[in-house]
């Protein structure tokens, strides 16, 4: 039977009712007391004629209570970390007000961020999803500035020997997110970090993925400075290792030689064992005529360097001037290729300094007008896409 007093009694404040009464109305004028009609015997005839009250105890009515408080609660919190975070990412334009009707809080349409949030967002995420791929010729430039092909011989005193390859960059733990992009780029190898060190290193020593993944990269994207003459020897190192040859006493002394040659040459653990190895010929690398744009962003973005010093000058009246510079420091080595960048910027002077232990060489631009005209010009259509962190 129905009972129309008890809907009359509670018509009126069916949230009240949920508060001092053990008898709960049923869902029709629950929901329209939420929707600010009021409900009566006379005018909720669906309720007095169709449907049957649900009686409860207090522990129930309770618990319903906890309920209905713990969605409005998540609801909120939905709405406060999860769509508001979203809303600012894309910058409004979520249309769920219908979605949320009686949530404390809901997205209005159109809604705009503060500007001051999407500054901010765009300082943090200084690369945009549409440059968030990496040119194949910008990860060239930056492994000939920062990457490694290295070849690791163990030989332990019963003449049993171990050979190891892999291709790294070694950078400062705050730069790690460069590695995650290169490894992304690569799909292949694993970032490590060393706390104690304050490094991070990408590493590839899989001999499958080497071959078909490393070594193609660079063949059909050379490497630029004298670097490329370690990858053609490392990459004879792997052909050797992928055929098996290196357990054979002959594929081994070919190891040898090409790994006297690769880097900075034989340790002298393994020159006492072998001190009469002789070096394979280097292969001669010839400079392009011109540099790719891609790769000297990439490559700058290696070894380059933008600072701002001071330097007495004694026309100014404080006696001292605030200069700033680009410059790119390498081995001596590459002494053609610093003289390169001069032709590419059309600007710069390259220099060698002799008082230092390793002989080093600097391609730099000094030149206000230069700095302007001509490199920030540059990095503006050919941006370093993910710049280092205090550079």
């Amino acid at each position: 039977k129905s009972r129309p007093a008890l809907a009359n009694n509670y018509a009126d404040s069916p949230l009240k009712l949920l508060g001092s009464s053990n008898a709960l109305n049923t869902y029709p004028s629950l929901i329209s007391g939420f929707m600010g009609k009021a409900s009566s015997a006379s005018n909720n005839i669906f309720y007095c004629n169709k449907v049957k009250d649900i009686t409860m105890n207090h522990k129930q009515v309770t618990l319903f209570n906890m309920f209905i408080l713990n969605v409005f609660k998540i609801l909120h919190l939905f709405e406060k970390h999860v769509l508001r975070n979203l809303r600012d990412y894309t910058e409004g334009g979520f249309r769920l007000k219908e979605c949320l009707r009686y949530s404390p809080l809901f997205c209005e349409r159109g809604y705009k961020p503060p500007i001051s949030i999407c500054k901010s967002l765009k300082r943090k995420l200084s690369t945009s999803r549409t440059n968030d791929k990496l040119d194949p010729n910008w990860v060239t430039g930056f492994v000939d500035a920062e990457g490694c092909f290295s070849v690791i011989i163990e030989i332990s005193e019963d003449f049993k020997w171990k050979v190891r390859i892999s291709f790294e960059i070694n950078l400062h733990e705050k730069d790690k997110y460069i590695l995650y992009k290169l490894q992304s780029f690569f799909g292949v190898g694993a970032v490590y970090h060393r706390p104690d060190r304050q490094k991070s290193v990408y590493r590839v020593t899989n001999v499958t993925y080497i071959k078909n993944v490393i070594i193609p990269h660079f063949t059909n994207y050379p490497l630029v400075s004298k670097k490329a003459i370690d990858f053609l020897l490392w990459s004879k190192v792997v052909e050797i290792i992928f055929n098996k040859d290196h357990l054979t006493k002959e594929g081994f002394f070919r190891i040898l030689s090409y790994y006297v040659s690769i880097n900075k040459g034989v340790s002298k653990k393994v020159l006492g064992f072998y001190p009469n190895i002789l070096p394979a010929d280097k292969p001669v690398i010839n400079l392009p005529e011109h540099l790719n744009p891609h790769w000297v962003s990439g490559f700058v973005a290696g070894d380059g360097g933008f600072s701002i010093y001071v330097r007495s000058a004694k026309d100014y009246a404080l006696g001292e001037k605030v200069d700033s510079r680009f410059h790119i420091a390498q081995h001596s080595k590459d002494l053609e290729l610093m003289h390169l960048f001069i032709q590419f910027f059309s600007c710069g002077k390259v220099t060698v300094r002799s008082n230092t232990s390793t002989p080093r060489c600097d391609f730099y631009v000094q030149d206000t007008s230069f700095l302007l005209t001509k490199v920030r010009s540059h990095f503006d259509k050919y941006p370093e896409r993910i710049r280092r962190i205090g550079s």
